[in-house]
This record gives C-alpha cells, structure tokens and sequence, in this order.
C-alpha cells in the first residue's frame, strides 16, 4: 500500500498563519489602496491632467505638494485620535473623507478647486492611512509577534505601485484621466473598506508624564535641541531625503515619456520600479551586517542618485528603455531599503524613550521638504521646458543626503 502524502497539511498552515495575522493583512491592503491612488497614480495623471485643462504642470504638482504638506498635521491629528479611541474612527473618517473629496476633484473645471479638492483628499487618505497609522495599529494588535505582523503588513503596501502605476495608465487611455480618478478612488475604497470596517486596534495607554497641546511641541523642540548634531544632521537628511524621492516619485513617468516611451510603457516601468522594492526589502539584514547603518543608508541613496541619472541619460542620448530599465532596478531596491533604514536610523540616533514624539518632528519636516520638492520640481519643468535639470537636481539633493 502506497504512503498518503499530507499534501494538505501546508496549505492549512497557510491558512492558520494568514488568519491569525489578518487584520495585518486586512491593514496592507488599505495601505496598497491609499498609497497607490495619492502617492503613485498622480504620477501618471500629471501628465494628462495638465494636457486635457491647459493648467501647468506645476499647477497640477502643487495639488500633490498641497497633500503632502497637509498630511504631516493631518497624521498627528489621526495619532492623537489612534491613541484614544482606537483605530476604526480614524481609518473610517479618512476613508469616507479622501474618497469624497478626490471624486470631487475629477469633476472640478477650475485649477483651484481642483488643487484643493485633490490637496486636501489626498491629505486626509495620507494622515489617516499610511505607515504612521497602520503600523501603529499593527504594533498594537500583535504585541509578541511584532516583527512578523509588520513584515506582512509592508509587504503588501510594497504591491501599491506595481498595481496602481499600470492599472492607472490603462484607465487613462481607455477613459481619460477624469474617469480615471473616479474609478481609482473606487478601487481605494475597495482595498481599505474592510479594514476600516473590520479591524479594532485599542487604544493607547496614556501617560500623565506627556505634556498635551503647545506644551508637548515645546517638549519635542527641546528634545531634539538635546540631542545636538547627531538629531540636527538626521533631520537634514530626512528633508533633503523626502524632497528629491517625492519630486521622483510624482515625475517619474512624464519623465519616461519625454525619453520616447509610451504611457503605457512609463506607466509599466513605474510599477515595476515599486516591484523592485520588495528585493530592497528582503536584503536589508544582510546589507546592513555588511555596511552597517549608515553604510547602508548612504548606499541607498546613492543607487537612487545612480537610478535618476540613468533617466537623465536617456534624456540626453536616447536609449530610453535600457536606461529606464537601470533606473528601475537600483532606485526600487534603494526605495525599498530606505524606508526600513530610515526607521532603524531613527531609533539608534534618538533613542528609544522619545522616538515617537521625535520620529513626529521628522516626519512633519519630511512632508514640508517633499511638498517643495514636488512643486519645485513642476516649475523648474515648467521654466526649462524639459525634464534634464529635474533629474539633475533630485540627483543632486541624494548626494547632498549622502554627505549629511
């Protein structure tokens, strides 16, 4: 008689370990669907929107800049909520109030309500959705089991450009980018609906030795004042950091198309450059027992200063697909370290009893430089004509993140 092999036996491990962690899973994709339509899909729309209504691109950057800027408040407004009532009003109200006010923007005809309705939709989706919120909630759900909870949590935001990037093209050129919008925020909807509906991460334990209001910024300015150099060059990193990734990352695609290629192609290589992030992801221990922290740190941001030359290359002698094609390969993998990396920086430079409240300060400084750099980057588009002095000068603020 033949031996039954239990072929069943790992498919019902499976299932067992994806139940246990699926509010993490349930948490990643609202992040996959928050990222992919504020963060990635803008980067195709750029370009369509600003053809279809004669608005500058930097018109259409500054509704990405609005959101980026208001998200950092926004996102301490959505922890002060976390820690109170727990997550469901905050990934409810962002939800119901991002998608409302992102619709509304693919209906406006004028530039300045279009700036607003997608500024402050995008705001609302970015303070209530992103990392800051669903790894805080993770965090708390999986108290002995945070290493793991995370990773499944990031992995799956890490699929939001490789799906939105692509899926994003093809809606623009089967419906134009209004239609566009519209089923792109129905997607969103899809993807954090049930976690928004579905996951009860508790509330925090509050402590009486945190100041409230003006006198816990007072607090988190001084602290960081304590910590003298090492804080001040960590912060200059972070703005010089999210400056030249945000402007990359909102430019990317009509930068392709200017190097030859189709927007269904640059859309394509966009998401394939979020693919290339989860190699970025999975290297990280290595790397860094090989490179240390800041070894690795600045290797990073040298592979995205390598990346965003090799599409300025492409620019100036063709070559578009080749060259595309080393830009999507070295500043995926260094997207995808960083954003752990800069995490691990911040816990060994500030130490672990105020990371949080300093962590806070790095990020609203973070969203203040990525808002500028985004703008900056669409009038500097804008007064040139092309694309080369961009690229010149994200390239330009990687290496000036090295050197800090």
């Amino acid at each position: 008689m033949s031996r039954r092999v239990p072929a069943r036996v790992p498919a019902r491990a499976w299932v067992r370990w994806l139940w246990h962690f699926r509010a993490a899973v349930l948490l990643g994709f609202a992040t996959i669907g928050s990222y992919g339509i504020v963060q990635y899909a803008i980067g195709v729309l750029i370009g369509p929107i600003a053809d279809d209504t004669g608005w500058s691109v930097a018109t259409v950057a500054g509704a990405y800049s609005v959101g980026v800027l208001l998200a950092g408040p926004a996102a301490v407004a959505s922890g002060y909520v976390l820690d109170r009532a727990g997550s469901r009003p905050v990934l409810m109200t962002a939800l119901l109030a991002g998608a409302a006010l992102l619709a509304a923007a693919s209906w406006s005809g004028d530039a300045v309500l279009f700036v607003v309705g997608w500024g402050l939709g995008a705001a609302a989706v970015g303070g209530g959705l992103y990392y800051p919120v669903t790894m805080a909630a993770t965090n708390r759900l999986y108290p002995d089991r945070r290493p793991a909870a995370l990773s499944v949590l990031t992995l799956l935001g890490a699929l939001a450009s490789p799906i939105f990037y692509p899926v994003a093209g093809a809606l623009v050129d089967a419906l134009g980018w209004r239609a566009a919008v519209r089923v792109l925020v129905l997607l969103m909807v899809a993807c954090a609906l049930p976690a928004a509906a579905l996951v009860r991460s508790p509330a925090g334990t509050r402590g009486p030795e945190r100041p409230a209001g003006p006198r816990r910024w007072r607090a988190s300015a001084r602290g960081v004042a304590r910590l003298g150099a090492p804080a001040g060059w960590l912060l200059c990193v972070a703005a010089l950091s999210a400056a030249g990734t945000s402007a990359m990352m909102l430019h990317q695609v009509p930068a392709m198309q200017a190097a030859g290629l189709s927007l269904a192609a640059s859309s394509s290589l966009a998401g394939a450059r979020g693919l290339m992030q989860i190699p970025g992801r999975l290297v990280l221990a290595p790397t860094v027992r090989l490179l240390g922290l800041r070894g690795s740190t600045a290797t990073a941001y040298g592979l995205v200063a390598v990346g965003v030359a090799a599409l300025g290359l492409a620019l100036a002698v063709g070559g578009a697909v080749a060259l595309s094609l080393v830009f999507v390969v070295t500043a995926g993998v260094a997207i995808g370290l960083l954003s752990p990396l800069h995490g691990l920086l911040a816990a060994e430079t500030y130490g672990d009893a105020r990371l949080g409240t300093l962590s806070g300060v790095q990020q609203l400084i973070g969203a203040a430089t990525g808002a500028a750099g985004a703008w900056a980057a669409g009038a500097l588009i804008d007064a040139t004509g092309g694309y080369g002095w961009t690229l010149a000068t994200i390239a330009a603020l990687e290496v000036g993140a090295i050197a800090a």
